[in-house]
């Protein structure tokens, strides 16, 4: 058996990370487990490919897939240690019974919520197999097996928990694959090709660059025969579920985290490598798991965000700014990786009706400055693409009502980002005043339009100027409400003068109804 002294050296240098985890930050487990996607590295137990990190702190850190490369060590004397973990027997990492009792058995014991996929890619035979599973019955216990769940769709995550089904496992090798008997129980092992399609692993190259024209984003399958879009798994499975799909994304012969952080597991290129297979993926198989944004990528992917992007139109050839998950409050546009005055656009994804997005150019949220607010108007599904196309124009369709406050524009200036709800009375009601005429030149100020108040044009919490104002644009107002406009500070007409005084008169009892529309003030009578 060959050790490897680095691995152990390492292990004492660092040391060994805590079985128990964060459950993966997931907004419903409910759904069918083929509408979910997952980070998985590629030749997991390497740790030079995977931030030094070892398998026990993968899965602590929220990776759920791993693919592992199996091989028969002859002239170990313990049948149930024959089996090693393998990188094409140059380099191996100790017996695979060591890894399942040690690492994976463990994690899923304390982690009863969790689900593990094991991709193996076996140089052994079935044989070799059963001695592992002999010596580990435990796995039977957690074992995935298909004949558990209903015929017509993957079972959910919390129905897969409650039948304690959490260990997947899958295989390259049909007379490999099967149900084994350990003790009366069953351990099962799936055929992939029956059950999921992932595209070819070499197309990025075999040696990590940080050079973008040496990679190659398209999407051939791994499997001539069988087309990404397949969308059925194997009729002999019995299932009527739908395929999983593994998305490869790294080099295969060497890596580095400079390439993977720059290129391979960034925003923009996971998402090209997507739009290139055509399907989203279950599972991202990747180098170098946190570099990157792998784990931003696969987030959106389960719970949907909003895509901010470099170009207008959400261009799919410009770079992806960030993607932000749909949460209330004001975003942390660092720990999201959102760059200062970088988007241009927007696009939704998973996106629930009610959601209000504001952007400022303003890194306080100041409201002389350009804003835009964007209401979600119905339910956005995550397997949809809803584009804002730029944030300086107000738009109105059967997806979102766009407003727009101009300054001296926003697009590539945006500082602040706040997600809310969308407010079901009128509460929210404003009208913003401008330099020039006809909502023209700079924005002057944004005053509340939602109770009956006056006050002075000079001296405002609202940062409105005296006698500089020549138009006004309701944003949102209730039906019968007024405001009144004078150039003289208390309240009287005056002929010729500027404006100093607004008060705003709200009817009652209040209307339901809105109106949004341009208007030019007097500045006397």
């Amino acid at each position: 058996m060959t050790f490897n002294y680095t691995r152990i050296a390492l292990a004492a240098l660092f040391g060994i990370a805590t079985l128990k985890a964060h459950a993966t930050t997931l907004d419903s487990r409910d759904k069918p487990f083929n509408e979910y996607s997952w980070v998985t590295t590629h030749n997991s137990y390497e740790k030079i490919n995977q931030n030094l990190r070892e398998m026990p702190a993968q899965l602590n850190d929220g990776v759920r897939g791993f693919m592992l490369d199996l091989y028969v060590e002859g002239s170990n004397p313990r049948p149930e240690e024959r089996i090693e973990v393998c990188h094409q027997k140059l380099a191996c990492y100790g017996p695979l019974s060591a890894h399942l009792k040690n690492e994976f058995l463990p994690f899923l014991q304390k982690n009863p919520g969790e689900v593990v996929t094991l991709f193996p890619e076996t140089y052994v035979k079935r044989e070799h197999i059963q001695e592992v599973f002999n010596t580990l019955p435990e796995l039977s216990s957690v074992s995935f097996d298909p004949a558990n769940f209903a015929a017509n769709q993957w079972p959910t995550i919390n129905q897969m928990a409650a039948r304690n089904n959490r260990l997947i496992l899958f295989t390259d090798k049909r007379e490999v694959a099967g149900d084994y008997w350990v003790q009366g129980k069953k351990i099962t092992v799936m055929f992939d090709q029956d059950w999921i399609v992932q595209n070819h692993w070499d197309t990025l190259g075999n040696v990590a660059s940080s050079i973008e024209s040496t990679h190659d984003w398209s999407c051939p399958t791994r499997w001539g025969g069988l087309a990404l879009n397949t969308e059925k798994v194997a009729a002999s499975t019995g299932k009527q579920w739908k395929r999983l799909v593994l998305m490869n994304q790294f080099h295969p012969g060497t890596s580095t985290v400079f390439d993977s952080a720059s290129y391979d597991n960034n925003l923009t290129y996971l998402k090209r490598r997507q739009d290139n297979c055509g399907v989203a993926p279950n599972y991202v198989g990747i180098n170098n798991y946190k570099s990157g944004e792998a784990e931003r990528y696969t987030a959106a992917l389960n719970n949907g965000g909003i895509f901010l992007h470099e170009g207008r139109n959400a261009s799919r050839s410009q770079d992806i700014v960030c993607v932000i998950p749909v949460r209330t409050g004001v975003v942390n546009r660092k720990a999201n990786g959102c760059e200062n005055d970088e988007a241009r656009s927007m696009s939704l994804s998973g996106v629930a009706t009610g959601t209000r997005i504001q952007l400022f150019d303003s890194g306080t949220g100041n409201t002389q400055d350009d804003h835009i607010t964007i209401d979600v108007k119905r339910n956005i599904g995550i397997g949809e693409r809803v584009v804002i196309p730029s944030f300086e124009s107000d738009a109105s369709n059967s997806n979102y009502q766009a407003v727009y406050n101009r300054n001296n524009g926003l697009d590539g200036k945006t500082s602040r980002i706040v997600i809310g709800r969308t407010p079901t009375d009128f509460s929210d009601a404003s009208v913003a005043f401008y330099e020039g005429t006809n909502a023209s030149q700079n924005l002057d100020c944004v005053i509340p339009f939602s109770s009956s108040y006056t006050m002075k044009m000079k001296s405002n919490s609202f940062g409105c100027s005296n006698d500089e104002i020549k138009s006004a644009r309701i944003i949102k107002a209730k039906a019968g409400a007024s405001f009144t406009l004078t150039g003289h500070p208390q309240g009287i007409s005056t002929r010729g003068g500027r404006l100093s005084r607004f008060c705003a008169t709200l009817p009652f009892p209040w209307s339901s109804r809105a109106s949004i529309a341009a208007i030019q003030t007097a500045t006397s009578k």
